[in-house]
């Protein structure tokens, strides 16, 4: 026990710690008898020493913190009563009112970085921020130990200068009102400065996504914009901002540096600045073709003298002002062919009213002609910033091709593009290889879409009939329709005997159908393959007359040449330095495929707006409509396109869609009259009729 008392002076832990230790040793020796009653000897003595320990606290001083010496010139404010009641002393011991260290209850005042970090994870200020650019800015950060827009509780120069670029976001075709630029008020609080600092940075990186084509994705308003802007690393973006002390120029130099880019930046200038003074109008366009009769080359007529001053056609002699001369009918085919009227050469009563529309005054649009500009504009954020020193330029609604060496055309021709119903799509390419003398194998939609109904058809209607007494023989009328064009079918590359399918019962993608060169095929004789997804390419035809059309929306997506000849001739000069009789040496024999040395891109594009070198704007019709589509998702409202293909029983032709031209849409006949003109149609057919429209639109590719 003399041990236990000895306990006294220690912590009370310490002292039960140590009873329990001094008894266990003390037991040792003792019987078990003993060890029972010393057990509980030990269990009374625990309690009382508690006990006895916390009389011990109570009674004895814990030392005491000296308090800093206060400044004699200090005044001491005591803090007023309330409802009488006097106020508490202060503890005099270092504690709060709570019994706390005064020391462990001041707050911890985070540095103003570290403010930032904390705002660049509040959900409330980051928004709708895009996921890459927050990521960006929180390692920027993360690494930083000062802030980059606010120095001193201001905005810094650099601030300053990038918040007046992005109030001009309007000037580059984008939405001024889309940046939240914060403000920050003198005296500013840390958290206030922090918040500006983080809400300043996420709206600059959001403006540098804007400029590189960010604002919406091509791809999610229509699978026929298969193109992926080049949106510049964010990482980059915030390195050159922060290593730059004009950060200003760095924004603008986000934005396409596309010659045609910057002269549709500029007529956007020219369309919201002032409104311009009328221009004069043309005394020729004054003179009026009066109502008449069509008149055609060769006629003497009044009609053509007046023709000749409204199109500025002089005659080749004296006296022959009233003769429609050759002259007289190249003036007209002209005009017609650029005011979308089939050029006949011959004064129809569709040409007269237009000859007297052109005097009219214009219906000014001033928004229509703005948002035209800024969706074209966002066209080129798509486009990569570099070309290449030599590529190829398909304008689809244009429905012209270029070849371009080092911002020169050194090839220009027409093209055919795809019908609405079977749009040409707007990608990015390399072209890979030139095939002369083409096969052509039919592709899965349009083996489904075209082919399969007339096989159906041809099975069906004419089998043991009209076929059967034509070519004589007992196999199907759709196979009788796949010898008369030569495709020929296999599956998995086997051949399969035409007559033995059932074209009724069959799922046609499993079959190929491959066409031989020759005249009969739609690829003509040369190709030119830049390998994509759609499958579509550009090639000859053997349809040449379709250029003659001012519209030309014809096809199933791919492109047909004018010249194709010229284009590979080009081409194969510049990838291979062969001259035009090497090229031309290509055609002899069978299929020649002929691989390009390097790689040479293209671009399928749709410009519905473009800019001379006068700075003049040249525009052309939305034949697909992705004007409109776009423009309602550069607002916010995106409208989701699929473009609707042409029934199983339906022939894909140009008279079957409704067609957007001049953005006017000229709608299709109604079925009703379609049905009788079809049947006065069938009516006129002779037997080698039937097979060729049976197929018409098949080849059309």
């Amino acid at each position: 026990m003399v041990s236990l008392i000895m306990v006294w002076p220690l912590e009370p832990t310490a002292k039960i710690n140590a009873v329990t230790s001094e008894c266990s040793e003390i037991m040792l020796p003792m019987t078990p008898a003993m060890t029972g009653r010393f057990w509980f000897i030990c269990l009374l003595s625990a309690p009382l020493l508690s006990f006895v320990s916390l009389a011990h606290a109570q009674t004895t001083p814990e030392p005491t913190v000296a308090a800093p010496a206060v400044p004699a010139d200090t005044p001491v404010v005591a803090a007023p009563p309330t409802d009488g009641v006097p106020p508490a002393a202060a503890p005099t011991d270092g504690t709060n009112s709570q019994g706390t260290s005064a020391a462990a209850a001041a707050p911890v005042v985070p540095t103003e970085i570290e403010a930032v970090r904390s705002a660049l994870g509040d959900k409330t200020i980051i928004g709708s921020a895009h996921g890459d650019d927050v990521a960006a800015l929180q390692k920027f950060y993360a690494g930083r130990q000062s802030l980059l827009w606010v120095v001193g509780g201001a905005f810094s120069q650099s601030a300053q200068s990038a918040i007046s670029e992005m109030k001009k976001a309007d000037d580059y075709g984008l939405d001024a009102s889309a940046f939240v630029l914060p403000e920050l008020a003198q005296g500013a609080t840390l958290d206030a400065q922090a918040q500006a600092e983080a809400k300043l940075a996420l709206s600059i990186m959001k403006y540098a996504r804007h400029a590189r084509g960010g604002r919406v994705e091509p791809v999610k308003m229509s699978s026929m914009l298969d193109v992926k802007p080049d949106i510049k690393d964010p990482n980059i973006v915030i390195g050159e901002l922060a290593a730059s002390s004009t950060p200003d120029a760095v924004l603008r130099g986000l934005h396409p540096k596309h010659a045609e880019f910057e002269g549709l930046r500029q007529a956007l200038l020219k369309a919201r600045g002032p409104t311009a003074a009328a221009e004069p109008i043309d005394p020729a366009l004054l003179i009026k073709i009066p109502a008449g009769k069509t008149l055609k080359p060769g006629a003497q007529h009044d009609d053509a003298a007046l023709l000749r001053q409204r199109l500025k056609a002089p005659a080749n002699s004296e006296g022959n002002d009233r003769l429609f001369d050759e002259q007289l009918v190249l003036a007209v085919k002209a005009f017609q062919e650029s005011n979308g009227i089939k050029p006949t050469g011959q004064l129809t009563a569709k040409t007269r009213k237009a000859l007297n529309a052109e005097a009219e005054p214009k219906v000014a649009d001033p928004k229509r002609d703005v948002d035209r500009l800024i969706v074209n504009m966002e066209r080129w954020r798509w486009l990569p910033e570099d070309l290449g020193a030599l590529h190829v330029m398909n304008n689809v609604p244009e429905f012209m091709t270029r070849v371009v060496k080092n911002n020169e055309n050194i090839f220009e021709e027409r093209i055919i593009v795809g019908l609405p119903t079977w749009p040409t799509p707007m990608l990015t390419d390399s072209m890979e290889r030139i095939v002369f003398n083409p096969e052509w194998g039919v592709p899965d939609g349009i083996k489904v879409k075209e082919l399969l109904p007339r096989l159906k058809r041809a099975s069906s209607q004419y089998s043991g009939g009209f076929f059967d007494q034509l070519f004589s023989g007992g196999s199907s009328g759709g196979a009788r329709v796949l010898a008369a064009y030569g495709l020929k079918p296999s599956i998995n590359g086997r051949p399969v005997n035409a007559d033995s399918v059932d074209w009724n019962r069959v799922d046609i993608r499993r079959y190929s159908f491959v066409q031989p060169a020759g005249s009969k095929n739609p690829l003509g004789n040369v190709k030119f393959m830049f390998p994509n997804t759609h499958d579509v390419y550009m090639h000859d035809t053997s349809s040449r007359n379709l250029f003659a059309q001012s519209r030309r929306a014809l096809s199933h997506g791919c492109i047909r040449v004018q010249n194709p000849r010229k284009l590979a001739e080009v081409l194969l000069a510049e990838d291979k330095g062969w001259s035009p009789e090497k090229v031309s040496s290509q055609y002899g024999g069978g299929t020649n495929d002929v691989v390009l040395d390097k790689p040479i891109p293209v671009y399928l594009v749709y410009f519905t707006a473009r800019p001379g070198t006068d700075g003049k704007v040249t525009t052309y019709s939305d034949i697909y409509g992705h004007d409109s589509r776009l423009m309602a998702a550069l607002s916010g409202k995106p409208v989701r396109y699929a473009p609707e293909k042409p029934a199983d029983d339906q022939i894909a032709d140009s008279s079957d869609a409704t067609v957007v031209y001049n953005d006017e849409p000229v709608a299709s006949p109604s079925k009703k009259n379609s049905n009788k003109n079809t049947a006065s149609r069938k009516s006129q057919q002779t037997s080698g009729d039937l097979i060729s429209n049976a197929l018409s639109g098949l080849l059309t590719n």
